[in-house]
């Protein structure tokens, strides 16, 4: 994978849209902030409504309080803290999708689970190291401190 977004793209099918499939591309520091600021911004807005938050929240309503397990979920989610439209306009490139035309407008169109799986799939190509596991992030960090000591 290259240093440069520009560089770094991939192709992958489209989950039951088969044959059709989109070109994903790795997003730029600048498209990385930008989503996050449009996260922040809603937020401190009071217009922040995450993905799923209408289930859990009937969920938490009907139990009470949120287990350690629920809450660890909620957290663990690569996506908290982005904005999923703004992610799949920056690094969504192109797709097999005959009608319509790719743009802002398609995008704003697409159902919530595609939308969804598209978000992850740039977030993953953009910053893999927030879809590691406990154990993967650990080895990697005692990589990396081993990399600069010996340097």
């Amino acid at each position: 994978m290259s240093i440069f977004a520009s560089q770094t793209s991939q192709t992958i099918p489209i989950p039951g849209a088969a044959p059709h499939t989109v070109t994903i591309r790795k997003l730029t520091a600048g498209e990385l902030d930008a989503a996050q600021g449009v996260h922040l911004r809603t937020t401190l807005a009071g217009r922040w409504a995450p993905h799923g938050w209408a289930a859990q929240f009937t969920q938490h309503l009907a139990k009470g309080t949120a287990t350690p397990v629920e809450a660890e979920r909620v957290l663990s989610d690569p996506l908290n803290g982005y904005d999923r439209h703004t992610l799949v306009k920056a690094g969504l490139v192109a797709w097999s999708v005959p009608d319509p035309v790719l743009s802002p407008e398609a995008i704003d169109d697409l159902d919530d689970d595609t939308l969804e799986f598209f978000a992850r799939e740039i977030l993953q190509v953009s910053k893999p190291s927030l879809f590691r596991t406990p154990e993967e992030a650990e080895a990697a960090r005692k990589n990396a401190s081993g990399f600069f000591t010996s340097v």
